[in-house]
């Protein structure tokens, strides 16, 4: 039976708003039967803790039976208490007190461990009753239960009662939704009969008629829809009129290019029959395009063999398409060539077709394989000469083998005397502490023996054992600074030393390192009245060859002292760190001095460059700094430096320096 559309949302109105009240009223049911439960559950756990406490010491002393009278008063009048009945089990199961009306038999479930636990309670539901079970310490520190029962009849009644009244709301809500909804349909009806009309002259491809609107609703809405839906068609025939003659100039545009086309240019259907050729075939084939439209290539001159036309063909028909391959052909004049074969798939008309693109490389393969012959009889040459330099390159080894071994002495004597120039330094540091020290001691031993021989004649007064104590306090703490600072300089010379000894490499504070280097410094820094400011953060960490850093930072500091301080007083030297990234971090040392002139500073990392030659210097020392930042570092080096305007030397460090084989680590660290 077919219904109409009225006829549905009349049924749909009164089954879904049914299904609801229905889904509502069950889920009702459900959360106040949870809540019966769960409320009942709660007085249950209250009531055995109140139990619990009330009968541990009664139970612990064995004198529960004392407490049958008094708790059967409690349960005779229902209406004072929810408790119906009380039971309390011992170890064994057997009961030790029993009051109330309890079932005869105790629930199964709870005696097994099983019901609903709440808070160490276990209940079980049942009708017009919840059981309960709870732990109880007996004597001798034997565990009994406390059993017993909490009527839900009151839950129950406020349950049924809301559920009534609900039901009796939800009733009166359906049956009003249905008749207003039934008032509404009525206009609507009228209404899509309207839309329906017009939809039915649309069908039949009048577009013309424009409906009313009315108001601001979803039909007034789907009405303007509809009459802008009917000026849209209008619209797009006339489009799809004008498309259509442009697709016909488009299809003539492309028969042109593809006939215009120098590339030849042939389509075929799946069967490998020829639908279409362009001028560049006949021009590079000698083939009219009449002569080859219909056939299949093998019913042509056009293959050098019947084998290249199978291996291309089956190349299309196992990968779907040929990208690039190389296929010997017979040219116009009737010679072999090469030609590259591309092929594409389309539909044309309709039909499922292939397209083929050939490139003679005829002329290019013969240049190639006359080129090999070229490169055959240079090859042949270059042996020859290969043969004489091999015979110069073995004079030269032995010569480079002779500059290698100077340049190492020379490298070793670098390092030698920047060592001793540090010992020097540490030497002179230390002896202002040391001597500090040693003059406390001496005059604090005196005072001592002066201190004695008072206590001894019995003539010390309270005013002298006090000055005493001072000259004492004063002397142990100048001696205890002078010591530190000592130990502070020997612990700076000895990490240098040990990481310049034996270059291990290690996690360190770059702050510390640089710290300690200029440590060794401060003697000849403090003569040349230089001040180092380091602006470098704390725990910034590398992972990588503090004594090679060490290297590279006395270096720096000796080319400033000798070079950019050596005819003035006073100066600067900054070194600055910053992060550039999680793997890098960028080292400036910046010095106020003298600066480079252009000609020094292009040489200034060439070997053996010296502006002070036969003055000491070997020119190695900036060549060391650029061999051990680029090699041991695994960093970059660059150098800005103004005549008159001081130098910044700026290095780029990994975070984490590149691993260095063992075999080569003493080369390494000496260029």
């Amino acid at each position: 039976m077919s219904l109409t559309l009225r006829a549905k949302f009349l049924l749909l109105s009164a089954l879904i708003p049914t299904l609801v009240v229905g889904l509502l009223i069950w889920n009702s049911l459900r959360l106040m039967n949870n809540a019966v439960s769960a409320n009942a559950e709660r007085v249950a756990q209250e009531y055995a803790v109140a139990l619990n406490l009330a009968l541990s010491p009664y139970a612990t002393g064995g004198r529960l039976p004392q407490l049958h009278g008094h708790l059967a008063e409690m349960l005779a009048d229902p209406s004072d208490s929810y408790l119906r009945y009380l039971v309390i089990l011992d170890q064994h199961q057997q009961p030790i007190l029993s009051v109330g009306q309890p079932p005869a038999r105790l629930p199964e479930t709870l005696r097994l461990g099983g019901g609903t636990v709440f808070k160490g309670v276990r209940t079980e539901l049942g009708a017009k009753l919840l059981h309960a079970r709870a732990p109880l310490l007996l004597v001798d520190n034997h565990i009994g239960s406390i059993n017993f029962g909490i009527t839900t009849t009151e839950l129950e009644q406020a349950r049924d009662e809301v559920m009534w009244q609900g039901g009796v709301i939800s009733m009166a809500g359906l049956m009003l939704g249905m008749l207003l909804f039934y008032i509404v349909t009525q206009g609507i009806a009228r209404r899509l009969n309207v839309l329906r009309r017009q939809s039915t002259r649309m069908v039949l491809g009048d577009y013309s008629t424009t409906l009313p609107e009315q108001g601001n609703d979803e039909i007034t809405v789907f009405t303007r829809t509809l009459n802008t839906l009917s000026a849209a068609l209008r619209e797009r025939i006339k489009q799809l009129e004008l498309s259509q003659q442009r697709l016909l100039e488009s299809e003539q545009r492309f028969k042109t290019l593809f006939d215009m086309a120098p590339l030849p240019l042939t389509v075929s259907d799946r069967a490998g029959r020829m639908i279409a050729a362009n001028r560049a075939v006949t021009e590079t084939f000698g083939h009219p395009v009449a002569e080859l439209i219909g056939k299949r290539s093998e019913e042509v001159r056009f293959w050098a063999s019947a084998v290249e036309r199978k291996r291309i063909w089956n190349m299309y028909q196992n990968d779907g398409a040929v990208h690039g391959d190389i296929a010997g052909v017979l040219l116009a004049d009737g010679s072999v060539g090469s030609v590259a074969i591309w092929s594409s798939s389309l539909t044309l008309d309709g039909q499922d077709a292939i397209i083929w693109a050939l490139l003679d490389l005829t002329e290019e393969l013969n240049a190639k394989r006359e080129l090999k012959d070229l490169n055959f009889s240079l090859e042949l040459r270059v042996k020859e000469r290969s043969a004489a330099l091999e015979r110069a390159n073995t004079e030269l080894q032995a010569t480079l083998e002779t500059l290698r071994m100077t340049q190492s002495e020379l490298l070793s004597a670098e390092k030698m005397a920047s060592l001793g120039s540090l010992v020097a330094g540490i030497a002179h540091e230390l002896n202002t502490p040391i001597g500090n020290s040693l003059l406390a001691s001496t005059s604090l031993r005196d005072r001592v023996i002066e201190f004695d021989r008072k206590v001894a004649a019995g003539a010390l007064r309270r005013s002298e054992l006090t000055v005493h104590l001072e000259e004492v306090r004063m002397a142990s703490e100048l001696i205890s600074g002078s010591l530190h600072k000592a130990a502070e300089l020997i612990s700076s010379f000895k990490q240098i030393a040990v990481d310049q000894t034996n270059d291990q490499r290690r996690e360190f504070d770059l702050l510390s390192a640089v710290h300690d280097t200029v440590a060794t410094y401060m003697p000849r820094l403090r003569r040349a009245e230089c001040e180092v400011r380091l602006q470098i953060n704390e725990g910034l960490m590398l992972d990588s060859y503090p004594g090679a850093l060490y290297q590279v930072l006395n270096n720096l500091i000796n080319n400033a002292l000798n070079h950019a301080f050596e005819q003035r007083k006073g100066g600067h030297i900054t070194i600055r760190a910053e992060v550039i990234d999680d793997s890098s971090i960028g080292l400036l040392f910046a010095d106020d001095g003298a600066g480079m002139p252009e000609e020094v500073l292009r040489r200034v990392f060439d070997p053996f460059f010296t502006t002070k030659m036969g003055q000491g210097g070997t020119g190695l020392g900036m060549n060391i700094v650029y061999n051990v930042v680029t090699g041991v570092l695994g960093g970059r080096i660059n150098i800005e430096s103004t005549l008159g305007a001081g130098t910044n030397v700026r290095l780029i460090l990994p975070r984490c320096a590149p691993q260095r084989n063992s075999g080569n680590s003493n080369n390494g660290h000496e260029n």
